[in-house]
């Protein structure tokens, strides 16, 4: 029996959060003024190192689905493991399923992480990535680094798979952002097509699992007990919403390429030349909500 996951606290101003390097470098809580920012992960899951019940974990070297876990790049046609029990595809990477190894350098409200990458049946190129979650200027920052190692070029994709939680009973949940489209799933949970994106009302009510594109790489949530920020880099250029039925929570990732972009699907992943870097940032800060929180616009 595996033992659990090592935990390390991160502490500044009103935030507290614990993160598990060997769990994928994955965030299992972070809580702003002693309440839940994010889906907190419960103990047993936690004991069980299921890291996608915890409340964040990094997307590297791809996010979202890779269909049934093949694709062409070059002249090479590549047939990836699919990674995850129940899902035929090949999906979110290969970071949220590693080890990460603590660099040298941490301090109480930050911590670096690196993770190096050979190709392997999940993955066929090499590389390196590093990853870094702080709280710095009353925000809770995260920011990560591929660098290709292999020798030759190499797709890329980056972002985060955060949870945030739904008190339904305390009220409903809000969410506000722009982005110019929503690609339409197949019953593959694979995009076939694009609409304008709908207008969503609470969130409590809404059944959604899409990638969105034009994405504007910021957005809203007003809950009951807060209203959160978050604010992306560049690179994450569109976003998956995430909300099934009948749970008390709702996934908003900010993400740099479209679902099962190695097929096609656009906007692509990034190519990196040997040892060119791709980069991303995502900034998540609290403030106590306002009179004009319920329904009011981005």
């Amino acid at each position: 029996m595996s033992s659990a996951p090592e935990l390390f606290a991160l502490e500044a101003g009103s935030w507290r959060v614990r993160v598990a390097p060997s769990l994928g470098g994955a965030i299992v809580d972070a809580r702003w003024c002693g309440r839940d920012v994010l889906r907190p992960m419960p103990e047993a899951e936690w004991l069980a190192r299921n890291v996608r019940k915890s409340a964040c974990y990094p997307l590297v070297p791809f996010s979202n689905r890779i269909a049934f876990g093949a694709f062409r790049f070059g002249d090479t046609r590549y047939t990836l493991v699919k990674n995850l029990a129940g899902i035929n595809h090949a999906i979110h990477g290969t970071g949220f399923q590693r080890a990460w190894q603590i660099q040298q350098t941490r301090d109480a409200n930050a911590i670096d992480m690196r993770l190096s990458h050979q190709p392997d049946d999940q993955w066929p190129f090499a590389f390196e990535v590093q990853q870094r979650i702080s709280i710095d200027a009353g925000a809770l920052v995260l920011s990560l680094r591929v660098t290709n190692t292999d020798t030759i070029a190499a797709p890329c994709g980056v972002g985060w798979h955060p949870f945030f939680p739904l008190d339904t009973e305390a009220g409903p949940t809000w969410l506000h952002t722009e982005w110019s489209a929503m690609l339409v799933s197949d019953a593959n949970d694979l995009p076939c097509s694009s609409t304008l994106p709908p207008q969503f009302d609470a969130l409590d009510d809404t059944v959604v699992d899409n990638c969105f594109t034009g994405w504007s790489r910021s957005a809203r949530i007003d809950t009951p007990h807060h209203r959160v920020s978050i604010e992306a880099s560049d690179t994450l250029r569109c976003a998956v919403l995430f909300r099934p039925a009948d749970q008390s929570f709702f996934a908003f990732e900010p993400v740099s390429h479209a679902n099962n972009a190695l097929n096609g699907i656009e906007p692509p992943m990034h190519v990196l030349a040997p040892h060119e870097a791709l980069e991303a940032r995502m900034t998540i800060s609290v403030q106590a909500p306002t009179a004009d929180s319920h329904r009011s616009e981005a």
